[in-house]
Formats: structure tokens, sequence, C-alpha cells
């Protein structure tokens, strides 16, 4: 996997190639090039993102593709969060490897190793992008959106998007601004908590 855009334009990503107990499936099951370059050109030209300009929540972020992506592009806020200990060690792999945390006294990157559902969890940012891709079949949406709106992490403003293997409708306090089909996949994109 490489990073599609921005300054790391090329450059190979780690993924953690670690398998759930006695299965063949992936712990980490990461974002697809398509469905990435998809998710990018819509928040680009769909949504008029300047990632030089905003802080970005990546949520369930496995290998951290998504947030590498944000920085590449510009971002200076970003922070990843996922409870499996090898996919944040992966991620902090890819930091490092990107000389992110070398003299960066400018840009502000953090690896958050908690459930998404664990009480104890409260980012002290609020962010303009808040990207979700939980197990898509072990959580359901409601859930997800209830936890988050929980978290106090966005702003009036903000854009949530929620990778998954279905279009969404109306959540509560959230408004559908688009939905996208990638081959089984759906990008839905929504509006932030009016608080």
């Amino acid at each position: 996997m490489r990073v599609l855009s921005g300054k790391l334009k090329g450059l190979k990503i780690l993924t953690n190639d670690k398998k759930f107990n006695g299965s063949q499936s992936f712990i980490t099951r990461p974002t697809s090039d398509r469905v990435k370059e998809t998710l990018f050109n819509i928040l680009e030209h769909g949504f008029n993102i300047d990632f030089s300009k905003i802080s970005f929540f990546d949520c369930f972020s496995g290998s951290g593709a998504i947030g590498i992506e944000v920085i590449s592009r510009g971002a200076s806020i970003v922070t990843f969060l996922d409870k499996d200990r090898a996919a944040c060690k992966c991620i902090t792999k890819n930091l490092n490897k990107f000389k992110f945390h070398e003299n960066d006294h400018v840009n502000c990157f953090g690896v958050i190793n908690r459930d998404f559902f664990d009480k104890h969890l409260s980012p002290s940012n609020k962010f303009d992008v808040v990207f979700l891709d939980p197990p898509y079949e072990l959580i359901k949406a409601s859930k997800v959106f209830m936890r988050l709106k929980e978290l106090r992490v966005t702003k009036i403003n903000s854009l949530i998007i929620y990778e998954c293997n279905k279009q969404l409708e109306k959540m509560d306090g959230l408004e559908l601004l688009r939905s996208k089909k990638i081959g089984k996949t759906f990008l839905n994109f929504f509006k932030g908590f009016n608080e």
C-alpha cells in the first residue's frame, strides 16, 4: 500500500499483517486504494477541503493509511485511534519512517491505543473531519455515532465520514450530505452534531 498524493506520494505504508486467532482474516482491513482515491477526490473537489487548515481524527485507524494520506496532503493536526496494540505500533512505525516525530514543533500527530468505546477515552481536541471505519459486521453504525456524540470531538460544521458496506440513512442529530458506492464499499458523509 502506498501514499497516493502529496509530499509523501509513492512511499510505501507498513501494514499490520496480524490475523484473528484461528482465522485467515486480518485484524486490520486497510481501505483499498480505489476507495481511498475516491474519498480524497470527494474531500478535495466535493467539499473543497484544504488539508493544511483542518484537524483530522482517524478512528479505527488500523495501519493509519487514511491519516497518513491526510498528513501527506498538508494537515498538521492528525490523531489516530485504534484499540489493537499491533496496529498502533504499525502507525507509530509509519510516522517514524516518514520522520514526522523528529524536530517537529509545528505539527501535532498522536496515536491513541484505546478502544473507541472505552468510557475513559476523552480526546482533548475537537476535529474538523472525523473518519470512522469500524469492523463492518461487528459494530452497528448507530452505536458508533452515539459514542461519537458522547466523545464531544466534533464541531458544529465537522465533516464525519463513515466507511461501511451499506448506504446509511439519516442518523440522529446528523445530516447526511452524500453517499458514494465504490464496489462493495460505501462512503457516507455527514455534517456534525448540532450542539
